[in-house]
């Protein structure tokens, strides 16, 4: 099978890529970035999704089977302080994806989305699972922007307009690992603390800590990817989850990454947040297979090695 990957130059991009070359399919990048470090047997385009000309001649240079859209602005602070590149690329560089897929005889699409679409709805399942029929009320631009991803990929699977590729919305929670950045301003909590934790800096924890995530581990989100790309029924535009059913608190994070003891300063809160998710992941479970094998613990503990090789 021949897979191309969008974003495939970036952190979730770069682990998928590695996944389907090892599980024996042809892969290929498609990304205006250059990698950090090419992974061998995969070919890379340097293209931004958004220019449909330089798009469309990669997409038939390369006939793929199957489009795994990854390529976004992933960042919720971003999307508020700057909307228009996060709806460029979210929204108008999704509809470009599709429509080269069509015209290309991509047989299926997949959108990486995220749980941002359920916005202030999550409050209403505090303590709960989130599962997929829960309703979207985006909370900030990002979260927006993959709920009409999500609508177009229903609409072009739906065939009622089109004879267009057959496409699933991967709905990712929190997603942790080696290769996240951790110096940027826009970094996760995670990817913060480890970067404060390293330099010997207080973590800053936004606003109280109380708030919960569903954490899932890089290299199981990459295999849930690579099982929707070998999934052998039609998933007809459907949305699944993919998280690990589990949550921490921003407060238990700190704790596991730098012990009670490490230095905190508590800031304000920022606009767009959601308070809680964690992900029902039954569906994932059921229809492809897929249930996440690697510990919240042992994820971190993977990145502090990353960060000792690099040291």
């Amino acid at each position: 099978m021949k897979i191309l990957v969008t974003g495939g130059a970036g952190f979730i991009g770069s682990h998928l890529l590695e996944d389907v070359i090892a599980a024996g399919h042809d892969a290929a990048s498609l990304d205006y970035a250059d990698p950090e470090g090419a992974i061998a047997g995969v070919r890379y385009f340097k293209t931004d999704f958004c220019e449909w000309d330089a798009l469309m001649r990669d997409f038939i240079a390369y006939k793929p089977d199957v489009v795994v859209h990854l390529g976004a602005i992933p960042s919720v602070q971003k999307s508020i302080l700057d909307p228009l590149p996060t709806m460029r690329s979210g929204v108008t560089g999704t509809y470009m994806v599709l429509e080269a897929s069509r015209l290309a005889g991509v047989k299926r699409v997949i959108l990486a989305s995220s749980g941002a679409v359920f916005g202030s709805a999550a409050a209403e399942y505090s303590g709960k699972l989130l599962d997929e029929s829960a309703p979207l009320r985006p909370l900030n631009p990002y979260g927006l922007s993959k709920k009409m991803g999500e609508e177009m990929l229903a609409l072009w699977a739906s065939k009622e307009i089109w004879d267009g590729p057959d496409t699933v919305s991967l709905r990712f929670f929190n997603v942790f690992g080696p290769r996240q950045r951790r110096d940027s301003a826009y970094a996760s909590a995670i990817e913060r603390f480890l970067y404060q934790w390293e330099a010997g800096e207080p973590f800053t924890i936004v606003p109280d800590g109380k708030q919960r995530r569903d954490m899932v581990y890089v290299k199981d989100v990459a295999r849930a990817v690579r099982l929707a790309c070998e999934h052998a029924e039609p998933l007809r535009g459907e949305q699944i989850h993919i998280g690990s059913g589990t949550n921490y608190s921003i407060l238990e994070m700190a704790d596991i990454i730098g012990g009670p003891d490490h230095p905190r300063v508590f800031i304000e809160p920022r606009a767009g947040e959601i308070r809680e998710t964690r992900a029902d992941i039954s569906k994932a479970k059921r229809v492809l297979g897929w249930e996440p094998q690697t510990p919240f613990v042992a994820g971190i503990e993977a990145m502090k090695e990353e960060l000792k090789k690099k040291t």
